[in-house]
């Protein structure tokens, strides 16, 4: 790079003649410097456009002609366009109107160099929006530093708008089942609560977008739109193209209702996401279907063939129905479909089933006679507790002994829909074995000292004379039958299964042997 400290070249410079060099970097000297000594050189020989431009991008990388010491130099870029407008070189304009993209577009002719210089214009474009608002970038002090005055306002405001749509609900990515317009009204409100001006706007637009849209926009349209309104309409173009609002069609031509329901939605929620898709979509279709009678059609592929839509998909064609008709009607079918199912459940629990031989136990309980209620999980059974308090039983007693947690006979504790509790659980499952354990050795008792006396006697009757009367003994062992039997009835009827109990009926029973 040549001495920008040359006296001769500053005399003879007209590029950037009115700035002064003194104030300026070292880096910003030699690229006046550069530019106005390649000015001298044209001088003696003749150049054309396109030598001209090959001179300035070998003189200027991208990095160094679109470099932070470059952009903050006043008009640096725009000089520049001039200069070489006036030499020959007729740079094309860009389609965004900026200089620095206009320079990065056509002065390159290496593909790599043209690639890396777009870039870094872009992001001096997105800079400059950063500063102030949007304003220009600020100007050399007279002290040979940079003034920076951050603005605490605009970054507070950043900061406000960027957690208004921190979540991802409220950012659009690009995906089918997004609206693009739904997202810039809500971003449209939320500037009119903070007051933002069409720059503020513009530069606070990427808080909106994620994905591949925030890609798209900061690839194709930061660098390239001039205002917020020319920004929508490329991102409104690029996700409302013809090929996209065919595969909007094709989706809601083929959505289905029950693929929601399969996946645990009810068929109400079901049925109003069906309808709220349809409505949101609606707009993103071709031209051709956007009409109410193709909603029609939409809500109608969706819900055909659930029973409960049978009756309002008939009288589509018969009564000319709206969309909002349709969906209306079939919400109340569907409603009316749900109480019906209820109303039968309840009938067909309510009523029972009629009585069988196969219904009649073959062995009969207590509190049951030849015409008793046929045993079924509900139970015929109850038991009374302390103050006169009843509660269901536990069914059959030859089948499982049911829930202790529930008190249901239907099921066992482990299958238990019901919380769990574990207190009343305990009570009443010892409360079950220790009716069942008390009530066995009472029997069992009876039954064992019977038989030990029956035993008996018959080995005291082997040894008894022959020459005793036969008929006392037969009166005798007639008595003695009579008041066994006594005994036992006595203990079955006022016994509780308990210890005393079987005391007693072993001291009844050694009574009897004992006469």
């Amino acid at each position: 790079m040549p001495d920008p400290t040359r006296s001769t070249v500053d005399a003879v410079a007209t590029f950037m003649g009115g700035a002064d060099t003194e104030l300026l970097s070292s880096e910003q000297k030699g690229f006046i410097c550069s530019v106005r000594m390649l000015e001298n050189e044209m001088r003696e020989a003749t150049f054309s456009g396109e030598q001209v431009k090959a001179s300035v991008a070998e003189l200027f990388p991208p990095a160094v002609l679109f470099g932070p010491e470059i952009a903050t130099l006043p008009c640096a870029h725009r000089e520049l366009r001039k200069w070489l407008d006036g030499h020959g070189a007729n740079l094309q304009q860009h389609s965004s109107h900026r200089v620095v993209m206009t320079l990065a577009t056509s002065l390159y002719v290496d593909t790599e160099d043209r690639v890396a210089a777009t870039q870094l214009a872009s992001d001096l474009i997105a800079a400059g929006r950063r500063l102030s608002g949007g304003g220009a970038a600020p100007l050399p002090s007279s002290s040979g530093q940079r003034d920076e005055a951050p603005s605490t306002t605009n970054d507070r405001l950043a900061h406000n708008i960027a957690m208004r749509f921190r979540d991802g609900s409220c950012k659009f990515s690009g995906n089918l089942g997004e609206a693009w317009m739904e997202y810039v009204a809500e971003y449209q409100q939320v500037a009119r609560d903070y007051d933002l001006n069409q720059m503020q706007r513009f530069q606070y637009m990427h808080n909106i977008l994620s994905g591949d849209a925030k890609r798209y926009y900061l690839d194709k349209v930061q660098g390239y739109a001039t205002s917020f309104t020319q920004a929508v309409d490329m991102i409104s173009t690029e996700y409302n193209s013809i090929v996209r609002q065919n595969r909007v069609k094709n989706y809601l031509s083929s959505y289905r209702m029950s693929s929601l329901t399969r996946d645990g939605v009810s068929e109400a929620a079901a049925l109003e996401q069906t309808y709220k898709t349809i409505t949101k979509l609606a707009p993103q279709v071709p031209r051709s279907h956007q009409g109410d009678a193709h909603k029609v059609e939409f809500l109608r592929n969706a819900v055909v063939g659930s029973p409960w839509a049978t009756e309002p998909l008939s009288r589509i064609a018969t009564h000319g129905l709206t969309f909002q008709q349709l969906y209306g009607e079939l919400e109340a079918a569907l409603h009316l479909h749900k109480e019906a199912r209820l109303a039968v459940a309840h009938a067909n629990s309510s009523s029972s089933r009629p009585l069988t031989t196969q219904d009649v136990p073959g062995i009969l309980f207590s509190g049951q006679g030849r015409y008793a209620r046929p045993v079924t999980n509900s139970s015929a059974f109850t038991n009374k507790r302390p103050g006169g308090v009843y509660r269901a039983g536990r069914g059959n007693p030859l089948a499982i002994m049911g829930c202790f947690n529930c008190d249901d006979p239907a099921h066992t504790m482990k299958d238990c829909p019901q919380p769990i509790n574990a207190v009343r659980a305990a009570e009443r499952k010892l409360d079950y074995y220790a009716k069942k354990k008390t009530g066995k050795p009472a029997a069992s008792a009876i039954l064992f000292q019977l038989c030990s006396q029956v035993d008996a006697m018959e080995i005291a009757g082997e040894n008894t004379s022959a020459s005793d009367d036969a008929g006392t003994t037969h009166d005798a062992n007639a008595d003695d039958e009579r008041r066994l039997f006594e005994a036992l009835m006595s203990t079955s009827a006022g016994g509780d299964g308990s210890d005393a109990a079987v005391v007693d009926t072993e001291a009844k029973a050694d009574f009897v042997m004992e006469d």
